[in-house]
C-alpha cells in the first residue's frame, strides 16, 4: 500500500496527472490537495465542459434517419450546474478533527471554571451552580469559548477557500498533550489544531487568509464590548450577565493578541512580513478592546 502525500493515509492511492503527486481517494482531485498546477486543471475542466455543451441542438445523423421509421425529437444538451460539480467544503478527515478539537476545547472551557484545580475542581463547583438555577452560566461560557476558537479557525479556512486555495483544519500532533495540560490545570491553551492551506496564487491572498483569524477575534471582542455599553444604557447590565460579556470580550482579545505574536508559527509572523502597518493597527485595536473589557465593563456594572 502507498501513503497519501497529504494526509499520510495508507491505502490504494492515485497519481495526479498535473503534479504527479500520490494521493488517497479523498485528496485525489487537484482542488483537494492544493495542486500547484491548479490553473492548468481548471483550464482543462473548462474545456471539457465547453466541449460537452455547445448550446445547439444535436440532430440525428443521416444513417440513423434512414433506418428509423419515426421521427425523434432533437436532443438539447444542457449545461452542468456549478453546484453539481462543487465538492464539499469539509472532508471526512477534517470533520473528524473538528469534532475532536471541539470536545477538547469544551473541556478546557469547563476546566477554567475550576481554576486552578482544573476539570476535577469544576466537577465539585458545577452542582452548586446548577442548584442555584444558573445552569445556563457554564453553558454560555463553553459556547463562547468554543465559538471564539472555531470562528478564528474557520475564518482562516473560508478566506483561503474564497481565493481558491486548499484549506483544511487538522489536529496537531502535540495538540492532545496541550489539551490534556489545559484540562487538568486550567490553562487557556488554544493549540489543539490549526488550519493548513496550500496552492496559494499570491503572497497577498495567503496573508489575507492568515489575517482573517485574529481579525475575527477583534470583531467579536468589539461586538461584546458594544453589547456591554448598550446593556448599560438599557439598565440590564448586572451579574452574572455582565461577567459573561466581559469573559467573551477578554477571551477574544487575548486569543487575537496571542496569534499576533510576530514569530513563527503564529499568524503575526506572516502578517508582519506582509504589511507591518496592518499588524500594528490590529495590535492597537486588540489592546484597546482588552483594556475596555478589563476596565470599562466593570465600571459600567458598578
Amino acid at each position: 500500500m502507498v501513503r497519501c502525500s497529504l494526509c499520510g493515509q495508507e491505502e490504494l492511492c492515485f497519481t495526479c496527472q498535473y503534479c504527479n503527486g500520490v494521493f488517497c481517494a479523498e485528496h485525489r482531485l487537484p482542488e483537494s490537495h492544493g495542486c500547484p498546477s491548479m490553473q492548468r486543471a481548471r483550464d482543462d475542466a473548462r474545456k471539457r465542459i465547453a466541449d460537452s455543451f455547445s448550446g445547439e441542438y444535436v440532430e440525428a445523423d443521416e444513417e440513423t434517419e434512414e433506418n428509423t421509421t419515426s421521427v425523434r425529437p432533437p436532443i438539447l444538451r444542457r449545461p452542468i450546474e456549478v453546484s453539481q460539480v462543487r465538492r464539499s467544503r469539509f472532508s471526512s478527515h477534517e470533520r473528524r478533527d473538528i469534532g475532536i478539537a471541539s470536545i477538547l476545547v469544551c473541556l478546557v472551557a469547563l476546566s477554567m471554571m475550576g481554576s486552578p484545580g482544573g476539570i476535577i475542581s469544576t466537577l465539585f463547583v458545577l452542582p452548586g451552580i446548577i442548584a442555584a438555577g444558573l445552569w445556563w452560566y457554564p453553558v454560555a461560557l463553553v459556547v463562547i469559548f468554543l465559538s471564539s476558537f472555531m470562528i478564528h479557525e474557520m475564518a482562516h479556512k473560508f478566506v483561503a477557500q474564497h481565493y481558491g486555495m486548499w484549506s483544511e483544519f487538522r489536529m496537531l500532533p502535540y495538540g492532545y498533550f496541550l489539551s490534556a495540560m489545559a484540562i487538568l490545570f486550567s490553562i487557556p491553551v488554544f493549540g489543539t489544531g490549526a488550519v493548513f492551506t496550500s496552492g496559494s496564487s499570491s503572497p497577498d491572498k495567503d496573508a489575507k487568509s492568515t489575517l482573517a483569524g485574529p481579525l475575527s477575534n477583534a470583531v467579536l471582542a468589539s461586538i461584546f464590548v458594544g453589547v456591554a455599553v448598550i446593556a448599560f444604557f438599557l439598565g440590564s447590565l448586572g451579574f452574572p450577565f455582565s461577567y459573561v460579556i466581559q469573559y467573551a470580550a477578554i477571551l477574544n482579545g487575548m486569543l487575537g493578541l496571542f496569534n499576533l505574536i510576530p514569530f513563527p508559527p503564529f499568524d503575526g509572523a506572516r502578517i508582519v512580513l506582509w504589511r507591518k502597518d496592518v499588524w500594528v493597527a490590529l495590535l492597537v485595536a486588540l489592546l484597546t478592546l482588552l483594556i475596555a473589557a478589563y476596565v470599562l465593563i466593570p465600571m459600567l456594572w458598578t
